[in-house]
């Protein structure tokens, strides 16, 4: 009897003990990563890593920002594969018109999702007078209701929709995720992390140092394979506080104009600190977009500042490692890193010749969040991106990469070599 205390001993320490903290030993990919911030996670070396840039825009999508879209997308702005770069969108339904969501998604880019009211869940950020804190209900209603709008009125089905991010990042402990994984999404990209601290995309399998995170609420839990996309304040030269996006000037020098000049300098320097050998050892540089703020004639310095910064490192010779894709693409790189000589042929940074105009069938068209029933005369005339989606949904990841099977499998011998042992020795007595 004591060997078999001993065997279930073993067993429930590996359990929970793997809760504990993250071991590479253990962590492996392309289901597990453990947190890193200024270094190197992954199994390439620096000079052989890509910089990814990953343009996400949040807020009401509709012909009013489409403007602003197209000329940030330009099909002419190409990635060192040849193929046009590409960027997630954090959608809700207010406001938002689902033809023009179905025309991105068609065009490759990402279609993720963020809660269908974008109300303040945590904290009451616009003075609603009805706003109250989010229950569980509450969390689990936002979530399944807008995946549900996405399906019904871009008709996108819901296995493309894998990633989400809290409304005006306020994490509520962990409630968001619970449902995130219940409902099968692959990422979250909500944390917000201080600019010293430069974190590389992680899985949430285990709990890690929240000392750097500025919204986490006392986070805690494990989802397994559930990866994280941290987001990071902005600094500037000489700053001694730091910005939380593009459109916070908090950073930036008072006594001088805020100048495209400026402000091209400002996304440059960003990006050089997550591209650095000393600091951020090339992990991804995330510009989160407000669509709102971005199509106002007030931040149109920042919209071609944001062209600028865009075209020079597309157009640079010495920045041929720099991709600008989706985080779902991205995230394919991180479960199956390629080198920078194999990205060329990596699957999941292919495309095709076919674009569409992002305007087509849209402008004329009456179609928003609480028009459903006319979603189906808005299907494009051609075939959206299904070969590039199935190749991504269909991927086949290595099964047990954490080593659970070899784990089970010399765990079940003991406990069947104890059986016996006991059976020969004890039941005759």
């Amino acid at each position: 009897m004591l060997l078999l205390y001993f065997l279930y001993f073993l067993v429930f320490s590996f359990v929970f003990c793997r809760s504990e903290f993250c071991n590479e030993d253990k962590c492996l990919l392309p289901s597990c990563l453990c947190p890193t911030s200024n270094d190197n996670p992954m199994p390439l070396a620096f000079t052989e890593l890509p910089q990814f840039i990953l343009l996400t825009f949040v807020g009401n999508l509709n012909r009013d920002t489409l403007d602003p879209i197209r000329s940030i997308l330009n099909s002419t702005y190409r990635n060192p594969n040849k193929c046009p770069i590409s960027s997630t969108f954090f959608i809700d339904h207010v406001h938002t018109d689902y033809c023009l969501v179905q025309r991105l998604f068609d065009n490759q880019n990402e279609i993720a999702m963020t809660t269908s009211s974008n109300k303040c869940p945590l904290n009451n950020c616009y003075n609603e007078s009805n706003w109250h804190h989010w229950t569980d209900d509450d969390w689990h209603d936002e979530i399944k209701q807008q995946r549900l709008n996405i399906v019904e009125n871009a008709r996108i089905h819901q296995s493309h929709i894998k990633g989400f991010r809290v409304p005006h990042l306020q994490i509520d402990e962990n409630k968001h995720f619970e449902y995130l994984k219940r409902f099968h999404f692959h990422y979250d990209s909500s944390m917000l992390f201080k600019s010293s601290s430069l974190m590389w995309p992680f899985t949430l399998d285990y709990p890690f140092d929240q000392t750097d995170c500025i919204n986490c609420q006392q986070w805690n839990g494990s989802f397994e394979a559930l990866w994280q996309f941290p987001l990071h304040e902005w600094t500037y030269t000489h700053a001694t506080n730091s910005c939380r996006t593009l459109f916070d000037s908090s950073c930036l020098p008072t006594d001088l104009p805020h100048s495209i000049d400026l402000l091209f300098h400002f996304l440059l320097h960003n990006f050089e600190r997550h591209a650095s050998l000393s600091i951020g050892y090339r992990s991804p540089f995330i510009i989160q977009l407000d669509l709102s703020l971005l199509s106002q004639q007030n931040n149109n310095l920042r919209l071609q500042a944001l062209i600028r910064f865009i075209e020079y490192i597309l157009n640079s010779s010495s920045h041929r490692y720099v991709y600008f894709v989706s985080i779902e693409k991205a995230l394919e790189w991180f479960k199956y890193p390629r080198s920078l000589s194999e990205l060329r042929d990596f699957w999941a940074f292919s495309c095709n010749d076919k674009i569409y105009e992002y305007d087509i069938d849209c402008l004329n068209s009456e179609s928003n969040g609480n028009d459903q029933g006319k979603t189906e005369s808005l299907k494009s005339d051609g075939e959206t991106n299904v070969d590039h989606s199935k190749m991504i949904d269909y991927q086949a990841e290595k099964l047990y990469p954490s080593g659970l099977a070899f784990h089970a499998l010399w765990v079940s011998v003991l406990l069947i070599l104890s059986v016996l042992f006991y059976d020969k020795y004890f039941t005759s007595m």
